[in-house]
């Protein structure tokens, strides 16, 4: 399903540009625990749907924000358990972010069709904050 601030609540935030000039703010979405702030960059290669998902991850103590950089469509997958029946999956445009919230269950950033450049901002002080679990598998179709 394409993203949606109101479908994705449950989960983080939706981040694009406001139409009128000025400035937007994304309160909820960072959230840290005393940790700094860590800027990063990624490049991620093109997944060509359907997509098999096997595992999980979440950071407990912190979110994570995705800001695109070089981006088509990609695809946001996420869920409040790590229970295969509990998973979302959201189509996200180019001009698009996302911050998924603290201790939510996520899949590997996915770009469709295209690989695909983000920066990402997370909260880190050395402490692991890296859990992954492997589910039953699970198939997300993408409509084109």
């Amino acid at each position: 399903m394409p993203v949606t601030a109101k479908e994705f609540s449950l989960y983080g935030d939706v981040i694009v540009a406001p139409e009128n000039y000025g400035r937007q703010a994304f309160p909820t979405g960072v959230a840290p625990v005393n940790r700094p702030v860590v800027l990063s960059t990624t490049h991620a290669a093109a997944a060509m749907p359907p997509i098999t998902i096997e595992q999980l991850e979440r950071h407990p103590f912190s979110s994570q924000t995705f800001i695109p950089m070089e981006v088509g469509r990609w695809l946001v997958v996420v869920s409040l358990t790590p229970l295969p029946t509990d998973i979302k999956a959201f189509v996200v445009g180019s001009g698009m972010g996302v911050t998924i919230g603290r201790g939510i269950w996520h899949y590997q950033l996915t770009p469709l069709h295209v690989a695909a450049k983000f920066a990402v901002f997370m909260w880190k002080d050395g402490i692991d904050d890296d859990e992954v679990v492997s589910i039953e598998k699970v198939t997300v179709h993408v409509a084109p």
